[in-house]
């Protein structure tokens, strides 16, 4: 077995693993989030909901659930990095070992680490990575220990923002076929507003939302119609009659 194909293998579960590492922080903020924010719009409305003590304790217990899971998430992936780490080097010269100084180690541990972050799909990151970090000695560019470590890091950031897309490719699938329609994105502002609707009549009649509370329904679906207008600018997505008006043109 050559060195390239040990440096592409990965211990059995890490992909698994660092889908979990990443995936279980994301869903317990997320969570809490929402707990939190629907809990204490329902304290401010007058009197206040029995369970909106019972939102607000269940967020702050997922608020707990991500700071361990974010501690437990960084612990597992540092300990599988390191034994891949050390399963790379072991398959490496046993010259480049004992001459690879302590700062040149601890950047190597890092571009290990971020590449098993990013996944054996991006496993030829790792060379290129590495061949950043050893610059090119014979056109005089030799990088310093603390900017190796700087590339090592910006590398592990990066790995992170792909894992992280990774894991929200399929969480955007129902968002992007709401949107992709106008007919489905007008029934979820209509959904929306009428829920608004029906909440005001049953709790102050239909003479308060006569007077008042259409005001804030109009207001609620404006909101949406601007949120649904960016999330289309962010998601790239474009109207088929916009589409066949370009296509014109």
């Amino acid at each position: 077995m050559n060195t390239a194909e040990v440096r592409r293998e990965e211990p059995p579960g890490a992909g698994r693993a660092a889908v979990l590492a990443v995936l279980l922080p994301v869903l317990f903020g997320t969570s809490a989030a929402i707990f939190l924010l629907v809990g204490y719009v329902l304290t401010t409305i007058d009197p206040e909901p029995a369970f909106a003590r019972t939102l607000l304790n269940a967020g702050w217990l997922f608020g707990g659930a991500t700071v361990l899971a974010v501690a437990a998430s960084a612990i597992g992936l540092l300990v599988v990095a390191l034994r891949h780490g050390s399963q790379v080097e072991e398959a490496g010269s046993p010259a480049s070992r004992r001459t690879a100084p302590p700062s040149g180690r601890a950047a190597r541990r890092t571009v290990d680490f971020a590449s098993f972050v990013a996944g054996t799909r991006r496993a030829h990151l790792r060379e290129e990575w590495s061949a950043v970090l050893a610059g090119d000695p014979e056109g005089g560019t030799v990088l310093s220990a603390r900017r190796r470590m700087s590339y090592a890091l910006g590398f592990l950031w990066a790995a992170l923002r792909m894992r992280l897309s990774d894991v929200g490719s399929p969480l955007w699938v129902p968002v992007d076929w709401l949107l992709s329609a106008e007919s489905r994105t007008n029934g979820f502002i209509a959904l929306g507003v009428g829920a608004q609707v029906v909440y005001i009549q049953h709790q102050d009649g239909f003479h308060a939302l006569a007077t008042e509370g259409w005001g804030w329904c109009a207001g609620c679906g404006i909101a949406l119609r601007l949120f649904v207008s960016w999330l289309r600018r962010v998601r790239g997505i474009e109207m088929a009659s916009r589409q066949s008006d370009t296509r014109d043109e």
